[in-house]
């Protein structure tokens, strides 16, 4: 069974592993979007750097914007994976989107997951459509698990 994930997982992540754009991972919330994000980090060129994995439901009142900065330069060279990424505050998504824009993307490499329907969300007013744009370029749909 582990097996079987790991290489659907593999799978899912080849295709987009050697690229460096942001990557949007939609599925819900479990040990499979972890696995497809350390998939295409580690069967990528950055594989020797960092993987920083953030829950972003668990800052625990800990603003992004205070802690973003920190973690680009711990996954300095590798990826930063922004799991539940539509639990950010506004300002949190504004700070990252001003982070991919200004050519951080180029220092490290932004993965980010979310269960929810982001378009929904910015229809809502609830989530940065420039940040949903730039992240949607490049996306793994997961299957819903069994």
């Amino acid at each position: 069974m582990a097996d079987a994930a790991a290489g659907a997982a593999i799978g899912m992540a080849q295709p987009h592993a050697a690229g460096d754009m942001p990557l949007l991972l939609s599925g819900v919330p479990g040990p499979g979007r972890d696995l497809v994000a350390r998939a295409v980090h580690y069967l990528g060129p950055r594989r020797h750097r960092p993987f920083v994995p953030v829950r972003c439901a668990a800052l625990d009142g800990t603003p992004l914007e205070t802690a973003l900065p920190g973690l680009v330069r711990l996954a300095e060279g590798g990826t930063l994976f922004l799991d539940a990424i539509e639990s950010l505050s506004a300002r949190g998504q504004e700070m990252l989107w001003s982070l991919v824009q200004a050519g951080s993307e180029s220092r490290v490499r932004w993965i980010a997951a979310t269960a929810v329907d982001l378009h929904a969300r910015v229809a809502a007013g609830a989530f940065h459509d420039a940040l949903l744009d730039r992240f949607a370029n490049a996306r793994i749909q997961l299957p819903p698990r069994r």
